[in-house]
């Protein structure tokens, strides 16, 4: 979750986020400029601003582990973020309202839940639109590097597409694919690197005999095996000693093919 695009979007959205909260002090919605002073109002407002983001964070990041969620469309994804993560912040809400101002009671959550989860969902998102936005970019960007590299020659003895996005330093010893969120861990013989791409895309690239799949999020090469450890729960061992899982989709084929 550490390497999702949301985690990662924290410093750069932070200022708007801020941005939000002071649009927010200044004009005093929901009866708060009559009750609150600008500083008062400031404070209320970015604090509320600020764990709203994290938990809207937390959630997406969340959502991007788990594979059908993740399908959905985006807006209807992080709409759903949104109203999860009013439910804590209403409770919030009524917390700092009560340290700032004058104490409410926790049945005042029944008329503020409302309010807050559509300003979040709203908020949610834009912001999930925004990042997806800058994902193509960056995918265009990465794509339009590949293409600016030498062509493989005719005796097609040249590395493929994918190859060609691997570090060089990282050598061509390709062992595995491992998917985080939006991004690709690479792993070769002498180490690993995140690229911006996802495992169907990179699959595709690489063409069928390369490997297998073994895991929604796992893509191992042919060769790359070093043994298998069976179980409840079935860990192929790589030759760098990395352990990759099996998931119960992929079992019978990897029986079939011999690496179980």
């Amino acid at each position: 979750m550490r390497e999702s695009p949301y985690f990662r979007s924290l410093p750069y959205h932070l200022p708007g986020i801020l941005g939000v909260a002071t649009i927010m002090a200044v004009t005093g919605p929901f009866g708060t400029y009559n009750q609150m002073g600008i500083g008062t109002r400031l404070a209320y407002f970015g604090i509320i601003a600020l764990l709203h983001w994290i938990q809207i964070v937390a959630l997406a990041a969340w959502f991007g582990q788990v594979e059908p969620i993740d399908r959905w469309p985006l807006a209807v994804r992080m709409a759903l973020v949104g109203l999860l993560a009013s439910v804590p912040g209403t409770f919030e809400i009524i917390l700092l309202h009560s340290w700032l101002w004058r104490p409410l009671p926790w049945s005042a959550a029944w008329s503020i839940y409302p309010d807050s989860a559509f300003l979040t969902v709203v908020i949610s998102v834009v912001f999930g639109l925004v990042i997806e936005q800058r994902l193509r970019a960056k995918a265009d960007a990465e794509r339009a590097r590949v293409a600016d590299l030498p062509q493989p020659n005719a005796t097609g003895t040249a590395p493929t597409d994918f190859f060609r996005r691997i570090p060089p330093a990282l050598g061509r010893d390709l062992l595995a694919l491992e998917m985080e969120d939006h991004y690709l861990r690479i792993h070769t013989a002498l180490g690993s690197e995140l690229v911006l791409l996802r495992l169907r895309d990179a699959m595709a690239e690489l063409g069928t005999g390369r490997g297998r799949q073994v895991h929604r999020s796992w893509w191992v090469a042919e060769g790359a095996v070093a043994s298998a450890e069976r179980g409840a729960r079935p860990q192929l061992v790589l030759r760098n000693g990395l352990k990759v899982p099996v998931s119960k989709t992929y079992r019978d084929a990897l029986k079939g093919a011999g690496w179980l």
